[in-house]
Formats: structure tokens, C-alpha cells, sequence
């Protein structure tokens, strides 16, 4: 059903059953604030946040980020209710906690594997489970004179030269300059900036998320400049004992590649560069599609595939 929870109680239902920030309100206000429709359904034993995301032709689908949380079949109901109410909707996009019986997406949005550090433990603790080459990097960057200080709505273009910097070493595809001020925005005491510099020049850079239990290293970037600084390292171990001294019981490293993955897997170099702090693997079952119209859905497969193949 429609949902009539104001935020504090939405976000406190959320937490309960183990949602991440991508279900949080303030993401939900953040979506509204680039311009997509915003559903939220909750029940007894759910919730769920859904973004409606336009296709070619009039036609939409709606995203389910890191949702459904709870009871999957009734979240489900509220989706195909929502698809009858708007013919426009094509089909639901969900990211479930477990596996479902539905096909499986053409592209999955969010990472399958993350890894994380359990930072209910002591600095020493959190040090001695790191890979020595590590330990001895963010020992490195502080007698390098690497220091790392948190920003503000100041620091934004910063923050998205160096991401524009490290888009363009890595291949991967960058939100655009706005993304990022509206996340700061709306996001506003969930969201911190950490830059890492050397006498005041900027070399790495992240958007943390605070949420629940969980910080989250959500977007970040370095530059190409000075790498035997190690500022990535003093980037992060500063992240993680900033997370612990608010909190929270988890630091999230975000995407890893999945074990087992080819050599030239393009996560391979950051998957070793997280799995050296020490942590471990959570895996997701991936996204799943709800199909409400399958003339048009094929459309869509067909054009993701003829897209992909021009590229």
C-alpha cells in the first residue's frame, strides 16, 4: 500500500529490516530532486522505495534500489498495482536480500559484492588485519606530510575534477556535475566529503554515506599526480576511524570484483586495493525484473543490445 509514514518513522522501519541508505528518505528526496517520480510502499512486514526511470516512447520502468525490504510478494503487489494505474510502466526493477523466481535483469545497477570492515573492534585490531603493504602505506602517507581534512559545498568542484579524472583514466561513465551537488544538498548530515591532500593540493577524494549501521564509500576519485604519497590509503583509513568514532558498525568499500573473476576483470586492481584493508564479502543475489508488458520490455532488451553493440 501507498505509504503514510513521515521520514523518521520510514527511515527507523527501514534500518529495522536491514535496508541501506538507497532506501533511506532523504535518498528517496534526493531522487525527487533530479527530477524522477517517487513511490514509497510500506506494510506491516515492508517497505519499499521505488524510482520511476523514463524509456524511449513515453514508456518507464520503476527501480527499486536495494529493495524491497521485508516481504517481497506483498511489495510486488503494490508494483503491479502501480503498473495498472500507470500503462506506462513497462516493468519493476528489484534488488531483494534473496533470491527470487523471476528473470534475471539485463543489467544489474548496483554491485553484486561489496566489501566491508567490522569496525566493532579497536583501531589496533582493524590495523592488524590489514595486509602489511597497507599498514605500511598509511604509515608512508602520514610522514609524507598526507593529510586529510572533511569538506563542504566549497569542495564540490574538487571533488568532481578529480572523479572527471579518474572517469577518464578508468573508463567508467560519470553521473553528471549536478548528481553530485544535488546528492550534498538533499543528503545533507548522511553525507560526508573527504579530501586527502598534500600541501594543499588535492590527491584523492570520496562521498561518504552514513546510514544505519553502515558508512558507506560511495563515490570517490584520485588524482594521477604524486601516487607515491599513498593518499588513497590515508584517504581511507581516515574514513574508517571516522566511522567508528560516530558509530557505526560497518565501513562499506562498495563494489569488489566477484571471486573467481577474469584477469582482466575491470575491478581487479580496486578489489585488491579493498580486500587489503582486511573485512570481508557480502554478496546479493543481483537484480530481478517484474515484467508488466513484454511486448515493450522486448523493445528494450533489444535496444540495450543494439546500443551496447555500437559502443
Amino acid at each position: 500500500m501507498i505509504s503514510n509514514l513521515g521520514q523518521d518513522a520510514w527511515d527507523k522501519k527501514t534500518i529495522e529490516l536491514n535496508g541501506s541508505i538507497l532506501q533511506s528518505w532523504q535518498w528517496g528526496e534526493f531522487q525527487k530532486s533530479l527530477g524522477f517520480s517517487l513511490f514509497r510502499f510500506a506494510g506491516s512486514d515492508y517497505i519499499n522505495q521505488a524510482v520511476e526511470i523514463p524509456l524511449m516512447a513515453g514508456k518507464s520502468y520503476v527501480y527499486c534500489p536495494r529493495g524491497p525490504l521485508g516481504n517481497v510478494e506483498s511489495a510486488r503487489k503494490d508494483l503491479a498495482e502501480q503498473s495498472r494505474l500507470n500503462h506506462s510502466i513497462v516493468f519493476a526493477r528489484i534488488e531483494p536480500e534473496l533470491e527470487q523466481s523471476l528473470p534475471r535483469a539485463v543489467k544489474d545497477t548496483q554491485p553484486n559484492h561489496s566489501w566491508l570492515l567490522d569496525l566493532e573492534v579497536s583501531e589496533d585490531q582493524i590495523l592488524a588485519g590489514m595486509k602489511p603493504k597497507t599498514r605500511y602505506n598509511i604509515g608512508l602517507a602520514t610522514r609524507k606530510g598526507v593529510t586529510v581534512r572533511q569538506g563542504g559545498a566549497s569542495d564540490l568542484l574538487t571533488v568532481y575534477k578529480l572523479l572527471l579524472e579518474t572517469s577518464g583514466r578508468n573508463k567508467f561513465r560519470l553521473h553528471p556535475q549536478n548528481y553530485y551537488w544535488q546528492m550534498f544538498e538533499t543528503l545533507g548530515p548522511n553525507i560526508k566529503i573527504l579530501i586527502a591532500e598534500y600541501q594543499g593540493e588535492p590527491l584523492a577524494c570520496m562521498l561518504l554515506t552514513l546510514f544505519g549501521s553502515t558508512a558507506t564509500y560511495l563515490h570517490g576519485g584520485s588524482s594521477s599526480r604524486l601516487k607515491d604519497a599513498m593518499a588513497p590509503f590515508a584517504l581511507h583509513w581516515e574514513a574508517i576511524k571516522l566511522s567508528q568514532s560516530l558509530g557505526y558498525k560497518y565501513y562499506d568499500f562498495g563494489g569488489i570484483a566477484p571471486e573467481g573473476a577474469a584477469t582482466d576483470h575491470a575491478w581487479n586492481g580496486i578489489t585488491r586495493f579493498k580486500k587489503s584493508f582486511g573485512g570481508f564479502e557480502l554478496a546479493s543475489p543481483g537484480a530481478f525484473d517484474i515484467i508488466y508488458s513484454p511486448l515493450w520490455y522486448n523493445v528494450y532488451k533489444n535496444a540495450r543490445a543494439l546500443r551496447n553493440l555500437i559502443r
